[in-house]
């Protein structure tokens, strides 16, 4: 699983990644809101460790901007800040869980362990309206039939369903989905697009994908 840490203290923050990464997870660093604001904006992750109090933004102004826009990733807070209000002002705007500094990273461990599985329904499926995307078989099903997916179709829906408003752009696409090969280019991704909008169409789902020179985005039929 991939977490961003957010921390303006750095020796902490890249103690947190070092031990992190020890316990299986991918971690990211940055060390001030609007940085954290811009990584979960363009980046996918499973989970966000954000201190309160850091520059540019603080931890509770990343926080309600990133609910506002609707992302419903997972949040756990850390501050030295360890009154009530101050825990009931985190919860109030849409954090899943609050650790105040000191911590045990032993505590750490377990409460980011507890988050992520709290938001899994079923870590077997991702699914987008009447679609429904196997994680292990690579299959793209809807109305009780399904189509075998290419590594590269899933990996391109999958980018799709679990972005922030399910746009990602064409480079992000390339990057992630062929790790940036020098032969690949948006004609690469337009025709990927093709091969899934037949399978969606041919399952007579309402998804629909559109591509345009930047970006590719999840769509719908009404």
């Amino acid at each position: 699983m991939r977490l961003l840490i957010a921390d303006d203290e750095m020796n902490l923050a890249q103690a947190l990644k070092a031990v992190l990464n020890d316990a299986g997870y991918d971690c990211d660093v940055c060390y001030d809101g609007r940085s954290a604001i811009h990584l979960v904006s363009q980046e996918i992750y499973d989970g966000l460790i954000l201190d309160i109090m850091m520059p540019e933004k603080n931890g509770y102004e990343v926080l309600s901007l990133i609910r506002k826009k609707k992302m419903d990733i997972p949040v756990l807070l850390l501050s030295a800040l360890n009154e009530v209000d101050d825990k009931v002002q985190g919860f109030d705007l849409g954090a899943n869980d609050y650790l105040s500094k000191p911590f045990s990273t032993k505590e750490l461990i377990a409460r980011i362990k507890v988050m992520l599985k709290e938001n899994i329904v079923d870590d077997s499926y991702l699914q987008y309206q009447d679609i429904l995307l196997n994680k292990k078989e690579e299959t793209l099903a809807c109305k009780n039939t399904k189509y075998q997916l290419s590594k590269y179709e899933y990996s391109i829906l999958s980018l799709l369903i679990r972005s922030e408003l399910n746009t990602v752009p064409i480079w992000l696409v390339i990057e992630k989905v062929w790790d940036n090969r020098v032969d690949v280019n948006q004609n690469t991704v337009s025709l990927y697009v093709s091969y899934l909008n037949r399978k969606l169409l041919a399952l007579q789902s309402k998804v629909y994908i559109e591509i345009d020179e930047e970006n590719i985005k999840l769509c719908v039929n009404i």
